[in-house]
């Protein structure tokens, strides 16, 4: 056996030379393998984010003309609809007084005719009376009297 002094702290030979040459190529090997496509990877996922990002833009920007389209059409439906309401309002108070009317003309009608039926009636009675009291008055006459009377 061999006794080696070494007075060197840091002693370069082939075997250090060997070991960076190995670490070189490591790098190298690693860097085309793995490095390398996993930046590619990173970039086109950043322009991929970026992208998603984009259209996530713009589809805010189209929920916005549909929102304000949507809110637009909603206050019109709801203004058509107020005067739909207040025409069929309108209308039916119109029908409501021809209704009314109707009825009014009716009642006055039936109540032509019950005032013609009861005056015929009083009239009829009256006739009837006047024929019934003539003979009861003569009577009544010829015996206050104590004679005959002629109508």
């Amino acid at each position: 056996m061999e006794i080696v002094s070494q007075t060197e702290l840091v002693s370069i030979n082939a075997t250090m030379l060997v070991q960076v040459m190995s670490f070189l190529i490591f790098l190298v090997i690693i860097t085309r393998i793995m490095f390398k496509p996993l930046r590619r990877t990173m970039e086109d996922r950043s322009v991929h984010i970026k992208q998603l990002q984009h259209e996530m833009v713009l589809q805010e920007k189209k929920l916005n003309e549909i929102s304000a389209a949507l809110a637009k059409e909603e206050t019109s439906l709801k203004a058509e609809a107020f005067l739909e309401s207040e025409q069929r309002e309108s209308s039916a108070k119109e029908e409501a007084q021809v209704l009314l009317r109707q009825a009014r003309e009716e009642i006055a009608t039936q109540q032509r005719k019950a005032t013609e039926e009861i005056q015929g009636r009083i009239g009829a009675a009256r006739e009837q009376l006047a024929n019934e009291t003539e003979p009861l008055i003569l009577m009544i006459m010829e015996k206050v009297l104590g004679r005959g009377v002629q109508p």
